[in-house]
């Protein structure tokens, strides 16, 4: 069995130490698996999957009832980015253009006598610099770019997306196919349990789940 088989590989990690969490089956018990911390000295008390899994699926669906809330969907400041990026990117390709122009023109002065040597070479160096900090600061806005508009295409789908991991994962057969549609929403989980459960009666869920999905940032 590879390790993207078993239930919440590499999703649910320890609040205390940062270790994966790992499946402790009990099949020959008759007992349901348990989620455990690997680290035999960290404290962080084990729970039953399938209650974390449960919880985990209830967790995404509050955190997506509060991301509507919150959700305003005439924010234009991704869009605003966008067209200063653009602008400034543009503005910047014109300056290299006339920087690359003045250089063709010492070439000319040179052969032309207007410049010595010594001229052609100071004034060159000059303008390879301005060319070569302008080239670098157009890349740099070329990738910020980039990230915006990634950023404004994921924005746009965080929300079905979301939807649709809730609303196909209890119909999901395989834990391979529920760890890869959760990985595709969430960056990490953290887990904490600080009490054991020491009655019957105890609240199962009494643990932490800290849920991190993958929202866009500029």
């Amino acid at each position: 069995m590879t390790l993207l088989k078993i239930h919440l590989h590499g999703i649910v990690f320890c609040e205390k130490c940062g270790k994966p969490m790992q499946r402790r089956p009990y099949n020959k018990k008759g007992l349901p698996a348990t989620l455990m911390c690997p680290n035999i000295e960290c404290t962080n008390i084990s729970s039953k999957l399938y209650i974390v899994e449960d919880k985990l699926i209830e967790a995404l669906k509050i955190w997506l009832a509060n991301y509507k809330l919150n959700y305003d969907i005439n924010d234009t400041s991704i869009d605003d980015n966008i067209k200063l990026l653009k602008t400034s990117t543009l503005s910047i390709e014109k300056e290299i253009k006339k920087e690359n122009e003045k250089l063709n023109k010492l070439y000319d002065f040179l052969e032309n006598g207007i410049y010595s040597s010594d001229e052609f070479i100071s004034r060159s160096i000059a303008i390879k610099e301005t060319i070569k900090k302008l080239e670098e600061k157009s890349k740099e806005f070329s990738s910020l770019l980039d990230n915006n508009k990634r950023a404004q295409e994921e924005k746009k789908l965080i929300i079905p997306k979301l939807e649709n991991v809730i609303d196909l994962y209890y119909k999901l057969d395989t834990a391979e196919d529920k760890n890869i549609l959760l990985k595709s929403i969430l960056a990490k989980v953290t887990y904490l349990k600080t009490e054991k459960a020491i009655k019957h009666d105890s609240d199962p869920t009494n643990f932490e789940l800290n849920i991190y999905p993958k929202i866009p940032k500029i």
